[in-house]
């Protein structure tokens, strides 16, 4: 036993300590993580585990059944959308019958303003959605997931920057779209090793990667024709198979005296480093020949002071790229669940968090969800949104919009799960 709680504890160690790589983002799967502030690594179980944490499959006091999620996220960064609406209404006086250089909004300090805000190298938006099909029959499970990435950053000419270079159209700054859409199909095992309240787990998958790349002149192009056109139009797909590992550790069934049922996870995702084909416009544009989703290492802990009151806590070990360029992303994340009615026929989850991006000067984004469960009937719902605003717009009129903010709902079946606190024997 003692070999296997060093084990545990080394593996547990040396992820937590890794020097940070670079991967994709990573997605907030579901609403009981999202309503948690994005905490799932070390509560993971149920048919969600084959997203966050393969290990989970095999801890004790599990569920078996059908689970269906959904989930959104959309983030700004910086002042490239204020710097972008504030050009489309310079550039209308600049076009307009009686106008030009000069008059009304077209002025040129306004446009060096407004180019000085489009080109910030730490700006974006970006947004990820994620939707999941998962089954879980003991200790396996069979998923379906889709993870769609996209971001948008921008191209700028700082060199015709005047009032009279809109009005002849001469000035070519650019957004650029680009991301990815893809789909996993596999299978996920997760047993315990021995009784030790060691568990591991790991997942195979299929991944069919469909990347898009466009350009969008913001002052040729019409935006509801264009930009979303080009990018389905330049498209490449290809499939790669892709590899989850997890450790989940209830130190309780190690150490049975311990209180509030301690739990420690950690979880690789994509060790394989799976890369897919770019659509020739992305080669173009100087984008790597291939796309690579890089692979994700990401480590929580669990309390349950109760067998009603759970807390939660996970931080990413990569540093992961967005869809953005020149911007990652790296969040820490905490929350609570409290089952309200806490009954084996009936059961209300109430949730609560905060997520905070490690790798940027973001706010603290606020969550929160709520579950009904009715017999074996499972419905949640989260929402996540940000303390801070971002300026959309401030020529003419001053807009301002949640520097992010997500939602996510599921909707299952479940069997099983009760946590009688006595191993069965």
């Amino acid at each position: 036993m003692n070999s296997l709680r060093l084990t545990a504890i080394l593996s547990i160690a040396a992820l937590s300590l890794a020097r940070p790589a670079e991967a994709t983002p990573w997605h907030v799967m579901g609403p009981r993580a999202m309503g948690m502030g994005g905490a799932g690594v070390a509560v993971a179980q149920g048919p969600l585990a084959s997203y966050w944490n393969p290990a989970g499959l095999g801890q004790l006091y599990n569920v078996n059944g059908g689970m269906l999620s959904a989930s959104f996220r959309a983030a700004f960064v910086g002042k490239m959308l204020e710097g972008a609406n504030d050009l489309n209404r310079i550039n209308q006086d600049c076009q307009k019958a009686g106008g030009g250089a000069g008059t009304g909004y077209c002025q040129t300090d306004k446009v060096r303003i407004a180019l000085a805000k489009l080109g910030d190298k730490t700006s974006g938006a970006d947004a990820d959605a994620g939707a999941a099909l998962s089954i879980k029959v003991k200790k396996l499970v069979f998923f379906a997931h889709g993870l769609d990435y996209m971001g948008v950053t921008a191209l700028v000419d700082q060199v015709n920057n005047t009032d009279a270079a809109l009005v002849a159209n001469a000035n070519t700054s650019r957004l650029i779209l680009r991301g990815g859409l893809f789909t996993e199909v596999g299978l996920g095992y997760g047993t315990e090793i021995r009784e030790s309240g060691i568990v591991v787990g790991a997942s195979v998958k299929a991944i069919q990667g469909k990347i898009g790349y466009s350009r969008f002149n913001l002052f040729t192009d019409k935006p509801d024709s264009k930009v979303f056109t080009d990018y389905n139009k330049n498209t490449k797909s290809s499939v790669q198979p892709g590899v989850d590992a997890g450790l989940l550790w209830d130190l309780r069934e190690t150490y049975p005296s311990l209180p509030m049922r301690p739990r420690i996870g950690v979880v690789g995702r994509n060790l394989n480093d799976p890369k897919f084909d770019q659509p020739q416009a992305a080669s173009d544009g100087g984008a790597p020949a291939r796309y690579s989703l890089h692979g994700q290492a990401r480590a929580g802990v669990a309390l349950s002071p109760f067998r009603f009151w759970h807390l939660a806590a996970d931080v990413d070990l990569t540093d992961n790229l967005t869809t953005v360029e020149g911007v990652k992303s790296r969040y820490l994340s905490a929350g609570t669940e409290i089952d309200l009615v806490n009954h084996p026929a009936f059961n209300i989850p109430l949730r609560a968090g905060v997520q905070k991006d490690l790798s940027g000067e973001s706010s603290l984004a606020y969550t929160a969800g709520l579950g009904i469960n009715l017999l074996h009937l499972v419905v949640d719902i989260a929402g996540s949104i940000s303390s801070d605003r971002t300026d959309w717009q401030s020529e003419e009129k001053t807009e301002k919009i949640p520097n992010n903010f997500g939602v996510s709902l599921n909707v299952g079946f479940l069997f099983g799960g009760k946590d009688t606190g006595v191993r069965n024997k």
